[in-house]
């Protein structure tokens, strides 16, 4: 007998929150991290000043890019391949340049627990030739050109209106042994205790 097709459950497919260590203070006193637009204040602001005034600007349906709390689908993103080699690019503050990427933490969920109402850009999200599919138009899972191409999945992101709670967070990645030990100081003392592990080739340089 022959066998089914695999089930693929893409509501488990991981999702990544890159922030600088010193902004998780502020997120576990909130439990949430929050949006741009819903009162988020980043100690250190990976955005530039203009990379953020265009995600005011730029519409996802009735709210904006800034209204959405952003996540990449794959820990080798481009842009957060960038702060890794220090390259630069008019998206990120020179503040990102500035710091070595062992600096950063990666808070990992999955597209499941993002909720129908996320929204997954394919490029750029303040490009005018992204575009921007809902997924509860598509029952949940990423638009098929994403699953085709490995460079489109490290350019697209995932948008989640407004907060999402840290009690989604399954997984906080970080470069080494210190921040580890960091992190988990700094989660004593709040309900949320996802697990911290050391994952250096996400932090490591390409080159």
């Amino acid at each position: 007998m022959l066998a089914g097709p695999a089930v693929v459950d893409h509501g488990a497919r991981r999702i990544f929150h890159i922030t600088h260590q010193r902004n998780l203070e502020s997120i576990l006193g909130a439990g949430r991290i929050l949006a741009d637009a819903a009162g988020a204040v980043p100690v250190v602001d990976i955005s530039s000043s203009a990379n953020r005034e265009a995600r005011r600007a730029a519409r996802v349906g009735d709210l904006t890019v800034a209204h959405h709390v952003p996540f990449f689908l794959n820990p080798g993103a481009f842009l957060w391949e960038r702060i890794r080699d220090s390259d630069a690019d008019p998206r990120l503050a020179e503040t990102a340049h500035a710091r070595p990427a062992s600096d950063f933490v990666i808070l990992v969920s999955t597209v499941g627990a993002a909720g129908e109402l996320a929204v997954v850009a394919d490029g750029d999200a303040a490009g005018p030739s992204t575009r921007f599919s809902a997924l509860a138009e598509s029952g949940g899972t990423l638009p098929r050109r994403l699953h085709d191409d490995e460079d489109a999945i490290r350019e697209a992101e995932l948008f989640v209106p407004m907060e999402f709670p840290l009690s989604a967070i399954s997984l906080i990645g970080v470069a080494n042994d210190r921040v580890r030990t960091d992190v988990r100081t700094l989660l004593n003392g709040h309900d949320v205790m996802p697990k911290v592990s050391v994952y250096p080739p996400w932090f490591q340089p390409t080159w």
